[in-house]
């Protein structure tokens, strides 16, 4: 008898960036991390808490924070859900919305995780080609049958943007689900959200992970309406979103001025980052994330992650079709990309470059 699921045996696991120990000294330039620390109103929501909340369930539908984040966004309460992380909502969204027999639509490249959340709910899927400058092509999508498309906005690795008017256009003629994951939209984009109140077939996805600093808080929130947002609070866990991480979550949202601070400061440090890297011989698209897609014009991104990585400096590589000989690199401080320049240099000097 086999004990594991036939789809689960044959899928691969999603591959998160190498996370080096705890205290290790390293620039870790390969998780889109934000390099500042959270809000100040966060570190006073850790400073305050009373430990005798642990003891008792948390809200099993996050009422205060999905208040904060409705007052900070300008929406209704009823259009917000909350999750354990917005991987937590994407998994959700395949367990909701997508039908035995249906098929999912998302672009390659884009965030892994689709896929992976495809394979493990046994669906099928449509990975559509983004173009030669990996900007995904809307109408593509509707080329095909399916029941809910899936894109990231800005679009990972390169960091690509659809504008509201393409995504408004491609709300309109699709007949599925529209999910919009919005993970990086903080760092140069204009959100969809606007759109919710237009188009009943609309999901977008936000997270607290990037331009909120908590990633090891796992907060994610989406945007759509109310059918939707009670039909994902059928499906989710009891309690899906512990009491700590939705205290810290609405002390960040409630502080949306030094997000948004914080935000300016890795926009400004990317443009000077990708000025930087061209003078060093890399080329990358224009990004609208907190990381750059970039490639060497003489030398292989394999062996400059490897020769990077010697120097305990972390960069993404992606061994797979259109990306082999690229590089992902996050916004880190200022000290963060001077000490990354520098190895760069180091490594081309090394190798004739």
């Amino acid at each position: 008898m086999q004990l594991v699921k036939k789809n689960v045996a044959l899928m691969d696991a999603y591959v998160p960036g190498y996370q080096p120990g705890r205290g290790e000294r390293v620039v870790k330039l390969n998780t889109n991390e934000n390099p500042y620390p959270p809000s100040p109103a966060v570190q006073k929501a850790l400073r305050d808490l009373d430990p005798r909340e642990l003891r008792l369930y948390p809200d099993p539908v996050a009422r205060g924070l999905r208040s904060a984040i409705a007052r900070a966004y300008g929406v209704p309460a009823e259009n917000v859900f909350c999750g354990n992380g917005s991987d937590e909502i994407i998994g959700l969204i395949f367990r909701t919305f997508l039908e035995p027999d249906g098929i999912v639509l998302f672009p390659y490249p884009t965030y892994s995780l689709y896929r992976t959340q495809a394979e493990l709910h046994d669906i099928r899927y449509k990975a559509v080609e983004t173009a030669p400058d990996f900007r995904i092509r809307t109408a593509d999508y509707l080329d095909y049958p399916g029941q809910v498309i899936v894109l990231a906005n800005p679009n990972p690795p390169a960091g690509t943007l659809l504008s509201l008017a393409e995504l408004g256009g491609l709300a309109a003629a699709w007949p599925g689900l529209l999910v919009v994951d919005e993970a990086y939209i903080d760092f140069g984009g204009e959100s969809a959200l606007p759109l919710v109140a237009r188009h009943a077939n609309l999901l977008v996805l936000r997270t607290f992970s990037k331009s909120f600093s908590l990633c090891g808080a796992r907060v994610g929130y989406a945007f759509g309406d109310a059918a939707l947002v009670r039909a994902l609070d059928k499906t989710k866990d009891s309690y899906n979103l512990a009491y700590l991480n939705q205290l810290l979550a609405a002390a960040a949202v409630n502080d949306y001025a030094y997000m948004e601070e914080t935000a300016r400061r890795i926009m400004a440090g990317r443009e000077s980052l990708r000025e930087k890297l061209a003078g060093l011989g890399f080329e990358s698209p224009p990004s609208y994330g907190n990381f750059l897609l970039v490639e060497h014009g003489r030398l292989g991104a394999a062996l400059i992650h490897r020769e990077l990585a010697r120097r305990r400096i972390f960069v993404r590589y992606f061994n797979e079709r259109r990306l082999a000989n690229k590089l992902r690199i996050s916004v880190g401080t200022p000290e963060d990309m001077d000490e990354l320049l520098a190895a760069l240099r180091d490594i081309l000097a090394a190798n004739g470059c």
